[in-house]
């Protein structure tokens, strides 16, 4: 590789991460205020994770005979041999601080929400990226039906905050007992048609065969349109869950599909799955936005002493900034400048700050170019900003205590002391 290219590369931002800048920057931060907002409204609390997690906790958590574990984590090895990774998901590092920090003694279940990024080295693509943005919720400690439905719920309301339709595809797994008897009847049918399978989806027959379900492959897709459904072997006991659940969301009137292909293929799911998708203008769902499900097993698998009722959703921040609509997350701290600052000669800009500090105290956002000492490029900026009102600092103004404030449209302006701006502003419309 040449000098030039390398430097070329070097100075981009790696494959399948990226920069967020202008509006993008405050439409992230404002999705984020929002469903926070909204979980808290629901009776989550927020956690941190660490970036950094042991690799075992996803081993154990996601599963090694995933894409996520088998090619997508990016890993490293301290200089101690400890074996760490970039969390890649949220769920597992969730149960590991719940475990750690010993939240089984608080009153259950516990509710969480948290956010940011996540890491997988995946083949990059329309609204997925190797650095991505998730917005999860979790709730730990109980094993009931509402508590499925509460989490839909919420995911469902900080998605229609986009301004788009939102869609439900809901399944349920059953028990442990069910999904037993379901792999024998699923393993059953895929060997009679394992010449239609795509090779790809043979390959997993052997260590994951409910994937096969999810399989994006057209040969495999037609198969599964006659395989067998989990809903036709529950038990009485996941029976009365998912009715339960199916239930509740009437009753809130959500909007849902039931999608017998929907699954998890990880054992320690159970019960309800689900998925949050937008349609296209021909009625066909186009895109995922996130999704969840039960997942009463995980605290076991991942070495617990005991099984730990669960149930949680990851909202995809990437896709959802790509269909929001505009205007659907605008920041608190984004607010439209009514007031650009002027400072013109080395007396105003020494006493310049001191305004600033006025102002923010107030709670007036300002735009100044500190930097230029010419007044016409300064009020060229401020014309071409759109801001409705200068605030002119001179040398004769840092003498007198005082600032000219300019309306920029009528060209009018006055003259006021330091002491009287905050009061007099707020009389401009």
């Amino acid at each position: 590789m040449s000098a030039a290219k390398k430097t070329k590369d070097t100075l981009q931002a790696p494959k399948g991460m990226r920069d967020f800048i202008g509006d993008n920057f405050y439409t992230k931060q404002g999705f984020y205020e929002k469903a926070q907002e909204i979980a808290e409204y629901y009776g989550f609390s927020g956690i941190e994770l660490p970036i950094l997690e042991h690799e075992d906790i996803f081993i154990k958590g996601v599963g090694d005979n995933t894409d996520i574990v088998e090619k997508e984590m990016y890993s490293l090895k301290t200089k101690g041999g400890d074996k760490l990774v970039m969390r890649p998901e949220g769920t597992a590092a969730i149960m590991r601080s719940y475990i750690e920090h010993g939240m089984g003694s608080l009153p259950q279940p516990v509710f969480l929400y948290y956010g940011g990024p996540f890491f997988r080295h995946e083949r990059p693509q329309k609204g997925r990226y190797r650095q991505l943005y998730q917005f999860g919720l979790e709730i730990i400690g109980s094993e009931k039906a509402v508590l499925d439905a509460i989490t839909i719920q919420t995911g469902y309301q900080i998605l229609k905050e986009t301004g788009q339709d939102i869609t439900i595809k809901i399944n349920t797994l059953g028990d442990s007992e069910v999904r037993k008897e379901y792999l024998k009847k699923l393993k059953a049918f895929y060997r009679k048609n394992s010449k239609r399978i795509a090779k790809k989806d043979l390959e997993r027959l052997s260590t994951n065969p409910m994937r096969v379900l999810d399989s994006k492959e057209p040969d495999t897709i037609l198969v599964n349109e006659n395989a067998p459904t989990l809903i036709s072997t529950l038990n009485d006991i996941s029976k009365k869950h998912f009715k339960s659940v199916l239930e509740y969301l009437d009753a809130a009137h959500i909007p849902y599909e039931i999608d017998n292909t929907l699954v998890r293929g990880l054992d320690y799911y159970a019960h309800t799955v689900f998925e949050y998708v937008t349609y296209d203008k021909d009625g066909n769902s186009s895109l995922a936005l996130g999704g969840g499900g039960r997942y009463d097993g995980l605290a076991k698998v991942m070495g617990h002493t005991k099984d730990v009722p669960a149930v949680g959703l990851g909202l995809g921040v990437d896709r959802i900034m790509d269909i929001a609509k505009e205007g659907s997350f605008n920041p608190k701290i984004r607010k439209k400048p009514k007031f650009f600052f002027i400072q013109i000669g080395y007396e105003a800009k020494g006493k310049a700050f001191n305004i600033i500090e006025i102002l923010r105290k107030k709670k007036y956002p300002i735009k100044h170019s500190l930097s230029k000492n010419n007044l016409g490029k300064q009020l060229g900026i401020a014309e071409s900003l759109g801001i409705p009102y200068a605030l002119i600092f001179g040398k004769k103004e840092a003498i007198d205590s005082t600032v000219i404030v300019r309306n920029m449209k009528t060209r009018k302006q006055k003259t006021i002391p330091i002491e009287e701006l905050a009061d007099y502003i707020k009389t401009l419309k």
